[in-house]
């Protein structure tokens, strides 16, 4: 689903702006979900960020969308980090994502900015699985423990507390991502994060993105050996106790002949979560789904119980 109300990119223009999530920002957080106080309209809060050195894009896009760009990129832009919005390539109930031009000194042309709806973890089916075993984390990527308040706004499920447990889903994502590239994964190379902005390395051309696994048709030579990288993938998360969760052919750009793994931020933490290993299984099986066509086969359940063996016995 596009953006293209008012109304939706209003909600995104209000999350852009919140605050890090240090002690004195979690109370003016709080100030703000109480109903008896009122909140900055959004159109305030963007005049704020007026001035000379705002981002200006070539992007032309409705007022709403515009300010929504410059209250989540004007401090990549201000850090000369990127230079300017091309394109949005994507959009989304979760989140957009937009093509950048990043900046001389960032050391790629080419950035994506995936920005995210202050409530994206309403879209994702039974994000509760997803959640078990993990910590809440703030926008420092710390646990949140001993805020009691902070919490119980997450328990009652307000305003402030969905905000909340979005931040922590962002949180995960960029983790996620820091660590696999780390270890020499196939994935984008992450550049920045701030609120509910995404920063990484862009595959495709400005108006030609890089398509999805799923639409993309390979020769046989090619279908085996992206197979097993993909399950090299699989392994490689599951040696750092993680499952990506939601792995098919729908969440891997084809892009110079090889395949990239995205969107992380339901990934689980595999001694922890109780469905860890049923969705391992289910990732093994939805990238088989894809490469049947080729003649490929896998037995999910027995592979998966092979990995799951291994990563209790620290033989990964």
């Amino acid at each position: 689903m596009t953006l293209n109300t008012y109304e939706d990119y209003d909600d995104l223009s209000r999350f852009a702006t919140l605050p890090r999530l240090d002690n004195r920002s979690q109370q003016a957080l709080r100030r703000q979900a109480r109903p008896s106080r009122r909140q900055a309209p959004p159109r305030e809060i963007a005049e704020q960020m007026d001035g000379e050195d705002a981002l200006t894009t070539t992007l032309v896009v409705g007022e709403s969308e515009q300010r929504l760009l410059q209250q989540a990129l004007t401090d990549f832009y201000r850090d000369n980090v990127l230079s300017d919005v091309l394109a949005r390539v994507k959009g989304g109930k979760e989140a957009n994502v937009y093509c950048c031009q990043g900046h001389p000194t960032s050391g790629l042309d080419l950035l994506a900015a995936k920005i995210y709806r202050p409530q994206a973890h309403r879209t994702m089916r039974n994000d509760a699985i997803y959640k078990e075993g993990r910590l809440m984390l703030d926008q420092d990527g710390k646990g949140i423990l001993r805020d009691a308040r902070l919490k119980r706004a997450i328990a009652q499920k307000t305003d402030f507390g969905r905000e909340v447990i979005t931040f922590s889903w962002i949180e995960y994502e960029y983790d996620m991502l820091q660590t696999l590239h780390a270890a020499g994964a196939d994935v984008p190379r992450p550049i920045g994060h701030r609120g509910n902005t995404i920063l990484m390395e862009y595959f495709g051309d400005v108006n030609d993105p890089a398509p999805t696994l799923n639409s993309v048709r390979l020769t046989p030579d090619q279908a085996r050996p992206m197979f097993d990288r993909l399950l090299w993938h699989v392994e490689l998360m599951l040696k750092h106790n993680r499952v990506h969760g939601d792995l098919s052919a729908y969440n891997v750009l084809y892009w110079d002949e090889r395949a990239v793994v995205i969107d992380f931020p339901q990934a689980v933490v595999a001694l922890k979560n109780p469905h860890a290993q049923r969705l391992l299984q289910r990732d093994i099986e939805r990238l088989g789904q894809y490469f049947t066509r080729y003649g490929v086969t896998v037995d999910a359940r027995a592979l998966a119980r092979e990995l799951w063996t291994r990563f209790e016995n620290a033989e990964l």
